[in-house]
């Protein structure tokens, strides 16, 4: 069998990874190849262009690149038809994604192609969904909403459960972890992975570990795995220059080790859901973007644990509201209060069980080999 793989970021390369090995494992002698990082290469696929050739952030870069997107977009199409494989699995970065499968159909092209973490058309730009549609045979989202949107809009999609869901399972507090933060009240503050996170949020979760240490609290601040080394300097000595804790650890075990965690929203609440911790969201950016984002996205919460009990589960700041002080009172009104952290506990696990449990790299490889 011959499965051309596609991703476009990091995150992207560890799904394509986790694909890459359960498809090798259901066909050993399956060539796969296409677009990949680090992470779908050790899984055993062979990649023929860099992910990095998509990693663009920001409009200034986006505009002059699209000359050298187009022509990247013509020579994988070109190098698809050449081989015809039977299988494309386009992994997000839908706008490159998008266009490289209508081109495909419009070549001719007849084997199976998979969005595998679709564009989320349930939250914005709907017209995408004539795309998978049209030009895709099947899709495999990440949530169970998002499954039963597709489905509810005659996409054909498939869904079993989160791969989060399975990785989490493995998390543990290590004997070092336990040793440096022994008696001391951990709260784990989460500042993301990007140039934008750190540079809009460091200083609102610099002034909210000031507070929490007044208050007897140990906040600790983490340099997220991935990040370049100049924002992980940033990180590492702005927070140290404060008296304050930082650790290079995994995420996932600082918030595992913590009584709560305070973060940029994005994929790490969703870990902090599967780890049973409360967090307080935040994202904070200029009010002009954020009065457009609110006419073109159309959800009640930016929080996927909110979003899957459709309840305000984790608080949500967002801009003037991302202060230190709303972030440690609502954290405070966690810890502190034993009927709101029942109520809370509750809706998270209502919100983790939504999540499935079968495992999800598995479910997508049996859907591309498997006929």
């Amino acid at each position: 069998m011959n499965i051309f793989v596609s991703c476009g970021e990091v995150s992207g390369d560890i799904y394509a990874g986790g694909f890459i090995r359960e498809a090798l494992r259901i066909s050993p002698s399956a060539k796969i190849w296409g677009m990949l990082g680090s992470e779908g290469v050790k899984a055993g696929g062979t990649a023929s262009w860099s992910y990095e050739e998509l990693k663009l952030m920001g409009l200034l870069e986006i505009l002059p690149a699209i000359p050298r997107i187009l022509r990247l977009k013509r020579n994988i199409a070109r190098e698809i038809m050449s081989v015809k494989p039977d299988a494309v699995v386009l992994i997000d970065c839908p706008d490159f994604h998008l266009m490289l499968a209508k081109s495909l159909r419009k070549s001719g092209y007849s084997g199976k192609i998979v969005s595998l973490i679709p564009p989320t058309v349930w939250a914005w730009r709907a017209g995408r969904v004539k795309n998978l549609r049209r030009d895709f045979d099947v899709c495999l989202p990440l949530f169970s909403f998002e499954h039963e949107f597709l489905i509810s809009m005659g996409v054909n999609s498939r869904w079993k459960s989160h791969p989060l869901v399975r990785e989490i399972e493995s998390v543990k507090v290590s004997e070092k972890f336990r040793e440096r933060f022994e008696n001391k009240r951990v709260i784990a503050l989460m500042p993301g992975s990007r140039r934008y996170d750190i540079r809009f949020h460091l200083d609102i979760l610099l002034g909210t570990a000031e507070i929490l240490r007044g208050k007897g609290y140990c906040p600790v601040f983490s340099v997220a795995e991935g990040l370049s080394s100049c924002l992980a300097d940033e990180v590492r000595e702005r927070a140290s220059s404060g008296g304050f804790d930082v650790w290079e650890g995994s995420g996932r075990e600082l918030m595992l080790g913590s009584e709560a965690v305070a973060g940029v929203s994005g994929t790490v609440s969703i870990e902090a859901m599967l780890l049973r911790r409360f967090m307080a969201v935040i994202y904070n950016m200029r009010r002009l973007n954020y009065a457009i984002l609110k006419r073109l996205v159309h959800v009640r919460h930016i929080s996927i644990p909110n979003m899957l009990t459709e309840r305000l589960v984790y608080p949500e700041l967002l801009c003037d509201d991302a202060t230190p002080e709303r972030i440690v009172s609502e954290l405070e009104c966690y810890l502190n209060d034993e009927t709101v952290r029942h109520e809370t506990d509750k809706a998270l696990q209502e919100a983790r069980l939504s999540m499935g449990e079968y495992d999800a790299f598995k479910f997508w490889a049996e859907c591309v080999v498997n006929p």
